[in-house]
């Protein structure tokens, strides 16, 4: 359906997009994720017709739309566009903004089709408002309806819920992934915040420096990270120091399994704080893995417990994991940490 091929973009004299490439099929929705300025809005943009790329290719149903020599207009390229700011007119009503895209529509085809979208947004009664006249939360629906109204096989969406506060976000953004899922629409949304990617994407394309990180679905993603920024993104991560030893990396709080790097290497080892237990039971320990509790902070369903790794009370480096609230902890209690290694990545020391 789209396909972007060794996208490469330059604004001035800065490359803000190097060698983008990946695809998306109908029905599907992807998320392009990363921190502010790695040229997710770039990429839309370019996906748009709205940039001229330096190299590479936009494919489209099956067409070129984009390459060095020739961009096909924006309007012909049958793509919605939802902006962050929704963008409306403010001159215009409720129904006149959603219907603005209809002109190669007869009257009575365009009035049934506005209608029709008033009614899956819930906002039948308030065709006649001004967008000033809406809430936040009204004025995102009418965006996403004027940007669906023509029935576009691709929806572009940059950064649709920023504007709104917590409450409102987690509401309009589960309204529209039901409306984009019921009528398959084929979507890339926009994002800097990975839980919201997570919740929502079919794929995910990690971005950093205006690069691809890595591509894949969230699960992927969480679970397979390919280098420490990836890690770092989708959470909280511990790290600490590992040697590689033969067939194992041996840390402070324990060892791990080697399957890749040579005998002798230096590696970071990254934990989730999920990924640590605290067995604090009286048995023997091993003492490679034996902790002192620093700090424990209460956290609902469990506290967050800062540990130390080292001598005891000076330790020289810091974790912190997640502990039940039934068992109770005191500062300066010796404990015993237990690691997940599915929660566990292991990377070359840069």
């Amino acid at each position: 359906m789209l396909s972007l091929q060794n996208l490469t973009l330059t604004l001035g004299k800065k490359k803000i997009l190097e060698d983008i490439s990946f695809d998306l099929e109908v029905g599907e929705l992807l998320c392009l994720l990363g921190p502010s300025g790695c040229g997710k809005t770039s990429t839309l943009r370019a996906i748009a017709g709205l940039e001229i790329p330096d190299s590479g290719l936009v494919r489209l149903n099956g067409r070129t739309v984009s390459n060095s020599n020739s961009v096909t207009p924006p309007y012909e390229r049958d793509i919605g566009f939802l902006f962050q700011d929704f963008a409306l007119f403010p001159h215009l009503t409720v129904a006149e903004n959603i219907s603005y895209g209809l002109s190669k529509l007869s009257k009575t085809e365009a009035k049934n089709r506005t209608e029709e979208l008033l009614k899956q947004i819930g906002l039948s009664g308030q065709a006649k408002k001004y967008p000033h006249m809406l809430s936040g939360g009204e004025q995102q629906r009418v965006a996403l309806a004027r940007a669906r109204a023509p029935e576009p096989r691709l929806l572009l969406l940059d950064e649709p819920f920023s504007g709104l506060d917590s409450s409102l976000r987690q509401e309009i953004r589960e309204e529209t992934l039901q409306v984009l899922k019921e009528n398959e629409i084929a979507s890339i949304i926009v994002t800097h915040d990975p839980e919201e990617a997570m919740l929502i994407a079919d794929k995910i394309v990690l971005m950093q420096n205006g690069k691809v990180v890595q591509k894949g679905t969230p699960k992927s993603l969480y679970s397979s990270p390919v280098n420490s920024f990836s890690a770092e993104f989708f959470g909280d991560i511990n790290q600490i120091e590992g040697s590689v030893i033969g067939d194992i990396v041996s840390t402070e709080i324990g060892s791990f399994s080697n399957t890749n790097f040579p005998d002798g290497s230096r590696v970071d080892v990254l934990i989730r704080q999920d990924g640590l237990r605290i067995n604090s039971s009286k048995s023997e320990t091993n003492p490679e893995s034996e902790v002192h509790v620093c700090d424990v902070r209460y956290a609902g369903t469990s506290n967050l417990v800062k540990v130390g790794i080292g001598n005891w009370p000076n330790p020289h480096t810091h974790m912190l994991a997640r502990h039940p609230t039934q068992f109770a902890l005191e500062h300066g209690q010796k404990i015993k940490l237990e690691v997940d290694p599915d929660r566990a990545f292991i990377f070359l020391k840069l």
